[in-house]
């Protein structure tokens, strides 16, 4: 005879939240900032130390590159793809202008542009922005532990360069209202070049995700685990702006892009807080 056991209720509602937690994805941390004007939306997590920023600093390299004449406007310069450069994603097999950069997150057309400058050039835009940490020494850890990095070209990609989502909110909200020290054309382009979609509401959004490995406190680099951010605003058509930075840490080994991810969480959490319907992707 087959014996069924009935579980009460609350019993099993503690199973079916046991199997989801045991299902579902683990991340060693979670920091959300929403902001609007001076009122904190949503606040989570750890919002003041810093990560590396990831490929959210190409927003800082288009101010540098609209700035000083490098980058034209949304569609110039062309830059054509380098057989040599043998990337990784076929996407980034063709020639990109500005808005094929940012939409494809882009890393040969990003140091491409930061050659262009110079390391003077370039060390002294990060300085004038007021970005993170400032370093773009291109070391990892205090002793530089964990080997080293061209600064001019991957100080940004899990390397020296670090941010807090604070920081990277506060950054936005400057680029936002056209406070940073470059031209008005540089920040106007930047904004162009971020935006991302439409959404309900007459919402519209801007933001850029980043994708990298973990770093240690000592700088040594977790090849197995990532850090993915998703930073930017939300705007409609009556002024009001919504900006935000979300950042996940993976604390075990999952294939799919942290910063897809972290965008697609972000998302989510930005149309709760405005109370409009999800957008599809």
């Amino acid at each position: 005879m087959r014996i069924h056991r009935v579980f009460p209720p609350a019993v099993l509602v503690l199973l079916l939240a046991l199997c989801a937690a045991l299902s579902a994805p683990a991340f060693a941390a979670t920091s959300f900032l929403a902001r609007e004007g001076d009122e904190v939306l949503a606040a989570e997590g750890d919002l003041a130390t810093r990560r590396a920023p990831c490929s959210t600093f190409k927003i800082a390299i288009s101010l540098m590159g609209y700035d000083a004449g490098i980058l034209i406007d949304e569609t110039h310069p062309v830059r054509p793809y380098d057989e040599s450069l043998n990337v990784a994603y076929d996407m980034w097999k063709q020639p990109h202008d500005p808005v094929m950069w940012m939409r494809n997150s882009c890393v040969w057309y990003s140091q491409a542009t930061t050659r262009e400058l110079g390391m003077e050039r370039f060390k002294a835009y990060v300085d004038r922005l007021g970005y993170g940490n400032r370093d773009v020494s291109g070391r990892r850890g205090p002793s530089g532990r964990g080997g080293t990095d061209d600064g001019l070209t991957r100080s940004w990609l899990s390397s020296s360069l670090a941010v807090s989502p604070q920081e990277e909110v506060d950054f936005i909200g400057r680029l936002v209202r056209s406070e940073l020290p470059v031209s008005a054309h540089a920040q106007e382009m930047t904004r162009r070049i971020l935006f991302v979609q439409d959404m309900q509401g007459g919402w519209k959004l801007y933001g850029k995700t980043g994708s990298g490995v973990r770093l240690l406190p000592d700088g040594t680099r977790v090849e197995d685990r990532q850090v993915g951010w998703f930073v930017g605003w939300v705007r409609n058509g009556d002024g009001r702006t919504v900006l935000f930075a979300h950042l996940l840490e993976d604390e075990d080994d999952n294939p799919a892009p942290a910063g897809r991810r972290s965008r697609d969480a972000a998302i989510v959490k930005v149309q709760r807080l405005l109370g409009i319907a999800p957008a599809e992707w």
